[in-house]
């Protein structure tokens, strides 16, 4: 059975306005079983999320759990962990779209982001991969990498007269 995270606010939760730390190859291990709970976290339709990262469960460490969907509907897709994910690639051209938040339950506003991105990472083997992620799935990724560094997506609102913080 997965782990039961409390998932903190941005009112509770410090930890996520600073920047993680990166996962030594020799620290994998120690955190395989913590990837593997936020991948259940983010599979289970009732919590309501897309994406996870270490910091929303008080864990400074560049871990984060994605699903790589195309689109809300798309139901053929993966949730997998990616521990040391970044950004190498991108697109110039950007869309907006709502976007919602775990640590800032209820809110959804609107932000731009590339349309496409390349991502390296390491799986929890310490296997690097490489994807190149379009759609939605670049869009999560994009917000999930915010969260390691300190970024909430309320930063990156289009329409800052609604400023939660």
């Amino acid at each position: 059975m997965a782990k039961r995270f409390q998932i903190e606010t941005w009112e509770t939760n410090a930890i996520l306005r600073e920047k993680s730390t990166p996962v030594g190859i020799q620290e994998i291990p120690k955190y395989t079983a913590l990837a593997n709970d936020m991948v259940k976290y983010v599979k289970n339709p009732d919590n309501g999320g897309v994406g996870l990262a270490a910091p929303q469960v008080w864990v400074n460490k560049r871990i984060i759990a994605i699903s790589l969907m195309q689109t809300y509907d798309d139901e053929e897709y993966r949730t997998i962990v990616m521990i040391n994910p970044e950004i190498t690639e991108h697109s110039d051209e950007t869309c907006s779209d709502e976007e919602g938040c775990l640590s800032i339950p209820g809110e959804k506003w609107s932000v731009s982001r590339w349309k496409w991105t390349k991502v390296t990472f390491l799986d929890t083997k310490g296997i690097k991969y490489s994807l190149n992620l379009t759609e939605l799935a670049a869009r999560i990724i994009q917000h999930e990498i915010d969260h390691l560094d300190g970024v909430l997506f309320t930063d990156r609102m289009e329409n800052k007269n609604h400023l939660l913080m």
